[in-house]
Parts: C-alpha cells; structure tokens; sequence
C-alpha cells in the first residue's frame, strides 16, 4: 500500500494515533500470520500425504458438515476457485486417502455430495491440535475486552479479504473479456 492510500484511509476512518507506517505495519503482520498458517498447513499436510488445497477442501467439508449439510462438487470448486478437473482430481486424492466419501442422493442419483470420514476428524484433530493449544496460549494472556476488539477485527479482516478477492475475480474476469481476439495471456 501506499503511505498517500493507507493516510487516506487513516483520515477516512479519523484514525489519528496511528502513523502510516503504523498501518503498514500491521498490514505486514497480518501478511506473516497468514504465511505462517500456511506453512503450518503445508508442513503437517505433508506428513500426511495431503496438499494445502486438499487441507482446505477438507475445512470447507467439514464446515457443512458441521451446519447440517455437505458439499457438492461445484460448491467446492466455487469456493476454492478450481476448475471442474482440478476438483475431480483432488476429491480422487482425498478419497484414496479415505478421508472423504462420495455420496449419491437417494432422490436423484445425479446429485452427489461430499462428507469426510471418521479417518478425516482424526487426522485434522491429529494435525491442528498443536496449533489450536498455541492458539488458546495465545488467547489467554487477553482480558474480556480486548478479545471482543480482536474477535471483531478478525472477523472484519477476513471479511476485507474475501471482499477483495471478488473484486480480484471481478476484475480478472473483466480483463479477459476485453482482450481482442486471437491474444492470450499465456504467451
């Protein structure tokens, strides 16, 4: 960002006891917490066989999971931005692996739906345990009030990024239509 953008959004909010350098700052610190989750996610995935985007299948399954539904395959790749093939190839991994199943509707044979097995709750617990007891660590030197600020600002950023992201999409998707014809990207 740039020290006119990040003054700019200072004055916009009326943040004055922060300094731009401030802001960047932590901007730099939410970049090297995100890195540092996916190292986490690579390194253990790793030791069992798995890919981030397999790890980040898995969190998406069991999400629905845990608010009463399943997944379908598009709803997959919608969410993590896959191709249709790329997302056939990953549910085969994590099928070899058994950490999901394949299920058909009893209704209409066509509709399948994603659920991970008993193997995928052992392994995540297995895998994100560690990192959930660094978590609570973490968590327990910060009084009621300042949990609540933090808890509100996750949840924020994470909203900010998600924001950006479709905007990213919207406007990747833009740029491609407007390309004249017979120009590709990929030269």
């Amino acid at each position: 960002m740039e020290v006119s953008s990040v003054e700019q959004i200072s004055k916009r909010n009326k943040i004055t006891a922060m300094t731009a350098s401030d802001y960047q700052h932590l901007v730099v610190l939410l970049q090297e917490f995100s890195q540092a989750s996916d190292r986490y996610v690579e390194s253990t995935g790793a030791q069992f066989g798995t890919h981030r985007t397999d790890m980040n299948a898995l969190s998406i399954i069991m999400k629905y999971q845990q608010r009463g539904a399943l997944p379908s395959p598009k709803d997959l790749s919608n969410e993590l931005q896959l191709s249709s093939p790329a997302t056939t190839a990953m549910l085969d991994r994590l099928s070899r692996l058994g950490l999901i199943e394949r299920l058909r509707s009893d209704q209409d044979r066509r509709v399948m739906r994603i659920s991970p097995t008993e193997k995928a709750w052992t392994k995540g617990r297995e895998m994100f345990m560690p990192l959930g007891m660094k978590m609570m660590e973490v968590i327990g030197n910060y009084n009621e009030n300042e949990l609540q600020i933090i808890t509100r600002f996750m949840t924020d950023v994470i909203a900010g990024v998600d924001s950006a992201r479709e905007e990213a999409v919207t406007q990747s998707s833009a740029n491609l239509q407007n390309l004249p014809m017979g120009n590709s990207i990929d030269r």
